[in-house]
């Protein structure tokens, strides 16, 4: 018989919020979190044509600061910060040498010498250790996750939704870029970003005032259509965006050329972790690329399944799912560059049997303006 110390699962600061209002609530990275409240299509549909309330306080956020705080933010992550505004974003993923993410995150610069990074949450720990052991500079790293609560509001009506309870107006705040705001009178920090595909915001403030904030937004935008939305319909949203997942799309073996991230990969910027892997592999070519698909067959694509093309096994699948608003059913997939062009039939392997499918360009949903 073995023994060991039990994991402690962690809840956010809207747990009794989430039970109240009888949400399906389910284990994540490390966090018990709602999966769902009126259902993964209804909340789905919402962000997309309305507006939905995330609880995503099981993020992390790591904070850079000191004399050579960018030179460290430089070194360790794929994109060029040198170029950011104070109160600008970017998102970008922290490297390993040979042109792998440790994750994905988006960067937030309030100064030269002051740099907010907000990361996965299965990941904070990892990415904490990770930058600190890299910090070969004049700055001080911080894990101030326990700081924070984070909401997201996404969705064609999240701006009107706030507009009425925050200060100043979120509606002059461009995409990827933040600001300090008040409200329902709570300070904390406002960023136009997120991860639906939809416009909409993240605003990042003291765990204490979590109750107030979750009720308050849910009644200032009842009228705009605001409703909680869980992990479920988070998923199928950045699947229709065609955003990655750490730990499907991305993870320690797959570099971000190979990702289709290559346009956070800024090379030109000097030395930085994975920079001559990365160079090296835009010499020698992939060996797999991310693409995209849709079910021609009834059928529903799910992680892990083998990817066949033209007789023979190729690859697997990284995420899959209906897609609510498409009416389709979709997926992501690596297959080797030969085999990824849009239009070229592929077939998914489900349960034995092999069902049709077809490439397509990515996103497979992009709002319009």
């Amino acid at each position: 018989m073995t023994t060991g110390t039990a994991i402690q699962i962690k809840r956010t600061a809207f747990y009794a919020l989430h039970k109240a209002a009888g949400a399906r609530m389910v284990e994540f990275a490390g966090w018990e979190m709602p999966v769902e409240y009126s259902g993964i299509v209804a909340e789905h549909m919402s962000v997309r044509t309305a507006a939905g309330l995330f609880d995503v306080s099981h993020m992390g956020e790591i904070e850079i600061r000191g004399r050579e705080a960018l030179a460290l933010v430089q070194f360790v992550t794929s994109n060029d910060a040198s170029g950011l505004k104070d109160f600008q974003a970017q998102y970008t993923a922290l490297m390993r040498p040979q042109g792998s993410a440790v994750d994905d995150c988006v960067l937030h610069r309030f100064g030269e010498s002051h740099y907010f990074l907000c990361v996965n949450a299965a990941n904070t720990e990892k990415d904490f250790a990770w930058i600190v052991s890299h910090n070969h500079f004049d700055a001080e790293v911080r894990d101030v996750s326990d700081g924070y609560s984070q909401l997201a509001i996404q969705g064609p009506r999240a701006a009107s939704s706030l507009a009425r309870v925050t200060d100043p107006d979120p509606n002059g705040l461009g995409t990827y870029w933040f600001m300090r705001a008040r409200c329902l009178g709570v300070e904390g920090i406002l960023a136009r970003t997120g991860y639906t595909g939809e416009d909409g915001f993240e605003f990042y403030f003291t765990p204490e005032e979590s109750e107030r904030l979750w009720n308050g937004l849910l009644d200032a935008g009842k009228g705009e259509g605001l409703v909680p939305a869980g992990l479920g319909a988070r998923n199928t949203l950045r699947l229709e965006a065609g955003y990655a997942l750490y730990g499907h799309e991305l993870d320690e073996e797959t570099t971000l050329l190979e990702a289709n991230l290559g346009w956070i990969s800024k090379l030109e910027k000097g030395e930085f972790l994975g920079r001559e892997a990365l160079l090296a592999e835009k010499r020698g070519g992939l060996r797999k690329k991310l693409v995209g698909f849709e079910m021609l067959d009834r059928a529903i694509a799910r992680a892990n399944y083998a990817v066949w093309a033209a007789g023979i096994e190729v690859g697997r699948v990284t995420s899959g799912s209906p897609a609510p608003f498409l009416k389709k059913n979709i997926g992501l997939a690596y297959v080797p560059p030969e085999h990824a062009r849009p239009g070229r039939e592929l077939e998914i392997e489900i349960r034995g049997r092999r069902w049709r499918a077809r490439q397509v360009p990515l996103p497979f949903y992009k709002r319009t303006l």
